[in-house]
């Protein structure tokens, strides 16, 4: 089973845990059922997967893990209670593959502590809902991801990049070192939401785009944000990452998206027609 399956199937006892946590009333400790479950996608939206699995050597581990010391400076935080949480239910759990997976998620907790991820994890639980989608990595042109893609021996993965404005979808395999990327509609379910309320009438307005991304540099949206360049409506979204903004003409946009969500519907309808006509043979 690879790294991907086996925090797939972790991912199944956070939520049994934590639901159960929920059912009892004990909200403490189904919070830090959630931070555990952040832990699992921070990894994943930063691409550090297989980074994580090379900190233990590439086998799940079976024993209790060693703890990092480094949880020690971090005394209060969701990492400090959160390893407290998860040595305890280790204690308390007899079934072998879910003592492993609880040793898992110890070892993750660590594997943040000892690359002195602590804080970052701590403010994308804390602040996630009020973030974007995370990206890793810009892109001016196609061309450019490309050679990236092809070129990196080992790439960050899962990991979302973005290619002049749009996002992308970016995934590597080590098992067989393939690699690929498409084109993601990560914001635009939230540009379509927000414009459905009402663009503001009174909108930061610019001539052109330098001017916009000079205003949004010491202005930064939260993390959207509309703004007028040359007369036509612009969809601002803030990469806290990479230090950036990237700006969405909306009408096009949103045409783009609906596109897209139509295409998606007739793949949906054919797949669903091909898996009648084989049923009735």
């Amino acid at each position: 089973m690879n790294i991907h399956d086996t925090l797939a199937n972790v991912a199944i006892l956070i939520a049994s845990r934590r639901q159960a946590a929920s059912l009892m009333g004990r909200n403490e400790e189904e919070a830090l059922w959630r931070y555990v479950r952040a832990l699992s996608d921070f990894v994943h939206v930063t691409g550090q997967v297989y980074r994580f699995e090379d900190s233990f050597g590439g086998a799940a581990p079976t024993e209790r893990p060693l703890v990092s010391p480094r949880l020690g400076e971090h005394e209060g935080t969701f990492a400090q209670l959160a390893v407290e949480l998860l040595l305890k239910t280790l204690a308390e759990t007899l079934e072998p593959e879910q003592k492993q997976h609880v040793c898992l998620l110890i070892a993750l907790l660590s594997f943040i502590a000892e690359t002195g991820q602590v804080d970052e994890v701590e403010d994308f639980f804390s602040n996630q809902l009020e973030y974007a989608p995370v990206v890793i990595v810009h892109f001016t042109k196609y061309e450019e991801a490309q050679a990236w893609m092809k070129g990196v021996a080992e790439p960050p993965s899962p990991a979302h990049l973005l290619i002049g404005d749009d996002y992308h979808q970016f995934w590597y395999r080590r098992e067989d070192n393939t690699r690929g990327m498409y084109r993601d509609y990560a914001i635009e379910p939230a540009m379509e939401a927000l414009t459905a309320r009402g663009i503001p009438p009174q909108l930061p307005s610019f001539a052109t785009r330098v001017e916009a991304e000079e205003w949004l540099m010491s202005h930064p949206a939260n993390p959207y944000a509309f703004v007028a360049i040359a007369g036509e409506h612009y969809f601002a979204v803030h990469h806290r990452r990479l230090k950036r903004h990237s700006l969405h003409h909306v009408a096009s946009a949103l045409n783009a998206w609906e596109e897209h969500k139509k295409a998606v519907e007739l793949d949906t309808a054919l797949e669903a027609a091909a898996r009648s006509d084989g049923g009735g043979e």
